[in-house]
């Protein structure tokens, strides 16, 4: 069996285990706090039309339904991973979009990877 010391308080622990049981409460405790203050900068940013939108029991149902009627997978030029976002394909950002918000024609179900590619997010600069 192979050992390992803990990052934090460099107890010895089985491998591949990164943090004893006691360092590794207090580590996801200061994860969970920094993904809270993420979600915060973040959502102070969003305009409360669409932040009021995307919390609306009517999206969560219509979002759940159209990851399951598609199994979970991703429908972006047949790439069939699991599937997590909804993509409005009229963005909603639109006038029209915004009236289709809820159609079920107008989602599409992709996993993370393509949704941010479709987005154009986390995406390299061409260098000229």
């Amino acid at each position: 069996m192979l050992y390992k010391l803990c990052r934090r308080c460099k107890t010895p622990i089985q491998h591949p285990l990164v943090y004893c049981s006691e360092c590794r409460e207090i580590y996801e405790e200061k994860q969970l706090e920094l993904q809270k203050e993420r979600d915060r900068r973040y959502n102070n940013k969003r305009d409360p039309k669409y932040k009021q939108f995307y919390n609306s029991k009517e999206w969560k149902t219509l979002k759940e339904k159209v990851l399951q009627d598609y199994q979970y997978r991703c429908q972006h030029k047949g790439c069939g991973k699991l599937a997590e976002d909804v993509h409005h394909i009229k963005y909603i950002q639109t006038e029209e979009g915004w009236e289709l918000r809820l159609d079920y024609n107008n989602c599409t179900p992709l996993c993370i990877e393509h949704h941010n590619y479709v987005h154009g997010r986390f995406q390299r600069k061409k260098v000229k």
